[in-house]
């Protein structure tokens, strides 16, 4: 057992729980979850599989979950330290929110994106990248808010 988190009981609401796993130290990890019911059963979830190696490219993936309702995460690749900027744009072209800014170590990450204060619509996230050896790169996708 790498860690414990604390169940939420018996809801009709929604849940959501996280780990912070701080003992990184080899590209892959593999995990799953054991969830303990009161009386003592349990289940194991499916194992998935977490890729920490550094990206050969730039990489901009698709959204998660895609359509997405108020939040989504926003994940890229960077194979070098960067300059990056990573902004939304909503269906005018005109810019919404300017996401990430700043210089980042080359690996995968992730951004939360809120989207509670907008109006259900298609929307562009572009990523702006400017590694230290000069290579340049933008790349743009499409996300859809439901409400």
């Amino acid at each position: 057992m790498i860690g414990f988190v604390n169940g939420k009981g018996t809801t009709s609401e929604k849940s959501s729980y996280s780990y912070l796993d701080k003992n990184i130290n080899t590209p892959k990890y593999y995990y799953r979850l054991k969830q303990v019911d009161f009386n003592g059963a349990y289940e194991y979830s499916n194992v998935i599989e977490i890729d920490f190696s550094i990206p050969n490219e730039f990489n901009l993936s698709q959204n998660y979950p895609n359509p997405f309702n108020p939040a989504t995460v926003l994940r890229f690749g960077l194979p070098v330290e960067s300059d990056i900027t990573l902004s939304v744009y909503n269906s005018l072209g005109e810019i919404v929110e300017i996401v990430a800014q700043g210089r980042l170590q080359s690996g995968t990450h992730n951004v939360n994106f809120e989207a509670s204060g907008l109006p259900s619509g298609l929307y562009l996230y572009t990523l702006k990248a400017k590694g230290i050896d000069g290579v340049e790169f933008t790349q743009t996708a499409k996300m859809l808010l439901l409400k």
